[in-house]
């Protein structure tokens, strides 16, 4: 039995208002379609919903609402456009509305930036729909048609907002502060753990992922700020720059791990150590008790005092490494304590010192799975577009409408088939029951109460449905199948007929969409992985051999947008780990080269052994643990080497043999392994069911 909560009854009463105060207002304002302003009201309500499982905060609410109002508007254009030129040549207009579709899904497959891809998301499947309604309806009423998707649009955007503005507003920034403070907190517990003793490699990993986690949450309220309030506007760009230092932070924990693992090799490590951790332990236990106190002067570790004679140039490189990496987590801690404490207090005159310029970021684009998908949706429009022409059926631009709306709306999903399928049986259901609305029910009602109510009982019923994640896209699917096969003009026309070929074309053209996903099937999560891997492999061989240095802020945000990636397709811990040890790697290597001024005549020794690395990494498809050793033991007898040259600086030397130590652990040798064997199993069973056929 399903549970119905207090904020789910909430949820139904917004929504409700906001469908009937929508549907006056069309009505009275006598608009083209009344349908498109309550679609409008419950796909900006009801979508977010089947991710939060509940009331969405706000801030989402508003993104996707300026978005939709933007995609409706460019959709609309493009279909004035698209009849402008092709509206008596309906093989040509095929060709090219598929094409914009196609180009639409390409760009929203790409985009980094979710409200940027709505907006495409909106303008590829508004264009067919406002073209294929004034195509099944009149062309010589296109400028009707757009005129009034995007007015009905606007008004519906409107009325679910002020609901959700009006009653119980959930703002998701406010959490924002405690969001930070958090992952402050768990970064700095992770420090104080590494810093006491040496951990196991699985208890480690776990506690990394777990402060990615912490960070992934801090990130997602991020963008909300600018949506939902002023009282933190000021932020925005130290928020920025904050996103992009704390992936740097978690990089930094994950170097220090590593580096204190080198430094306790040695037999006096331990008394190094302990200098350090008493100079970090107070601060670092200050941010896991507090993350948002009064921020203090910047700890600066001070220096070692060694006699050289007597400490071993191994020693004190290794050393030196830890104080550098121990360093630059206290630093990014500390800026994110300042960041933390002026958030308490936005009218501080803190505020101003805090960083303004926001880092540069980079996203890994996966351009296969992108042309992929784009030319699914180009062949299943085109397709069907045939079908419908010399078929001559009247309805079937409908089918085609469903057809270009699914396979935009689910394309990033694991499985669009079955999300696919869940709608079919919500549409099959809003058919029965908006049949029996249509010409049982609003043949015997008179006036606007008695239609509000009969139109906010399915309403109510679909929105109820949708935060349950087992009942959610049928609710939602039916709700809005219903709304739209609904004849809600202000006359109300007998047509028993044309709700018919109306129903068969939507349920049809969901049929399409499902047959589309499943006989163009997305590479599997094994393939991506495989793909994924070959990217950082390619970006770890151009980082050695290429004498441009990247900017680091971009090559880190790239090297985390792989990792949330590898995440969202399901790798195991082990193989996140490894994700970041090849980050951690591709990090050492720029500082080595950032460095390579100071190698001397060494310098160009060094980038030739570093760029033959390079070559290795890309010529061969699996990289062994034998051939990581091999490189390990060049990196070591280049240390051995450099550990005589007193004029070279330890930071250089350290890097090299922090690079000798990360490439020891055969970084990425599992998630390749991984890779290969789920890509395997794929061609497997594709091999037994055409062998079956």
């Amino acid at each position: 039995m399903i549970r119905i909560s207090a904020d789910h009854w909430l949820l139904a009463l917004r929504t409700v208002l906001a469908v009937w105060l929508a549907l006056f207002l069309s009505m009275r304002l006598d608009l083209y379609q009344p349908a498109w302003a309550i679609l409008a009201v419950m796909i900006v309500t009801l979508q977010p919903v089947m991710f939060t499982g509940g009331t969405p905060p706000i801030g989402i609410i508003i993104g996707r609402s300026l978005a939709r109002l933007f995609g409706t508007l460019f959709g609309a254009i493009v279909a004035l456009v698209l009849i402008a030129l092709f509206g008596q040549q309906p093989m040509l207009y095929l060709l090219f509305a598929g094409a914009w579709l196609a180009f639409c899904m390409y760009w929203v497959i790409l985009e980094p930036d979710e409200y940027i891809g709505y907006v495409m998301m909106l303008s590829g499947y508004t264009s067919t729909l406002v073209s294929l309604t004034a195509i099944g309806t009149g062309i010589e009423d296109i400028w009707s048609v757009a005129q009034g998707r995007f007015s009905e649009t606007a008004l519906g955007i409107g009325c679910g907002l002020l609901m959700h503005v009006v009653i119980a507003p959930r703002y998701g920034s406010h959490a924002l502060p405690s969001a930070l403070s958090q992952f402050l907190s768990r970064a700095a517990t992770e420090t104080l753990a590494t810093l006491a003793e040496p951990r196991a490699r699985d208890d480690r990993d776990a506690q990394l992922k777990t402060l990615f986690q912490h960070y992934q949450q801090f990130e997602t309220l991020r963008g909300l700020t600018r949506l939902e309030t002023r009282r933190l506007s000021h932020f925005i760009p130290a928020l920025d720059r904050f996103a992009s230092d704390g992936l740097a932070l978690i990089t930094a924990v994950r170097e220090l791990e590593t580096a204190l693992d080198y430094l306790r090799d040695c037999e006096d490590g331990e008394r190094w150590l302990a200098e350090l951790s008493r100079q970090a332990q107070p601060l670092l236990t200050a941010i896991e008790a507090e993350p948002e106190g009064k921020p203090t002067e910047r700890l600066l570790l001070a220096d070692f005092e060694w006699d050289e004679a007597t400490v071993e140039p191994r020693t004190r490189t290794r050393a030196e490494l830890v104080r550098q990496r121990l360093g630059e987590v206290l630093g990014l801690l500390q800026h994110g304590r300042r960041l933390r404490n002026a958030l308490n207090d936005p009218t501080s005159s803190k505020v101003k010192t805090l960083p303004r310029e926001r880092r540069s970021r980079a996203a890994h684009n996966e351009h296969f799975v992108a042309r992929f998908n784009a030319f699914r949706v180009f062949i299943a429009f085109e397709l069907l577009g045939q079908v419908w022409v010399h078929s001559g059926w009247h309805s079937g631009y409908l089918a085609m409408m469903l057809l270009g709306v699914f396979i935009m709306l689910f394309a990033k999903a694991p499985n669009p088939a079955a999300i696919v399928n869940q709608f079919l049986w919500g549409s099959i259901a809003a058919v029965i029951l908006g049949g029996v609305l249509l010409f049982l029910v609003l043949p015997v009602i008179n006036g606007f109460p008695l239609l509000a109510i009969a139109i906010g009982i399915p309403v109510a019923i679909g929105t109820l449905m949708t935060p349950h994640p087992r009942w959610s896209l049928m609710g939602m699917a039916g709700a809005i199948t219903m709304m739209t096969l609904l004849n809600l003009h202000s006359t109300y026309t007998f047509s028993p007929s044309s709700y018919i070929n109306g129903g068969l074309a939507s349920i049809i053209g969901t049929i399409a969409a499902m047959i589309t996903y499943s006989l163009f099937r997305q590479r599997s999560p094994g393939e991506r992985i495989e793909t994924l891997m070959a990217a950082y492999w390619r970006g770890l061989s151009r980082l050695l051999r290429e004498k441009s240095l990247p900017n680091r802020a971009r090559l880190e945000s790239r090297l985390y947008d792989r990792l949330g990636r590898l995440v969202a397709l399901g790798g195991s811990d082990r193989s996140v780990s490894e994700a970041i040890d090849l980050h951690a790697l591709a990090l050492c290597v720029w500082r080595i080269r950032r460095l390579r001024e100071a190698l001397g005549p060494h310098r160009a020794e060094i980038e030739a052994w570093l760029g033959d690395i390079g070559t290795r990494v890309v010529s061969r498809r699996h990289h062994d643990p034998a051939v990581w050793h091999e490189l390990a033991d060049e990196a070591i007898a280049w240390v051995e080497r450099l550990y005589h040259e007193t004029r070279l600086p330890i930071a250089s030397i350290g890097e090299i043999a922090m690079l000798g130590h990360l490439m020891r652990e055969a970084p990425g040798v599992v998630l390749e392994a991984r890779a290969d064997e789920e890509h395997d199993a794929s061609r497997a069973t594709t091999g037994d069911t055409r062998h079956a056929g």
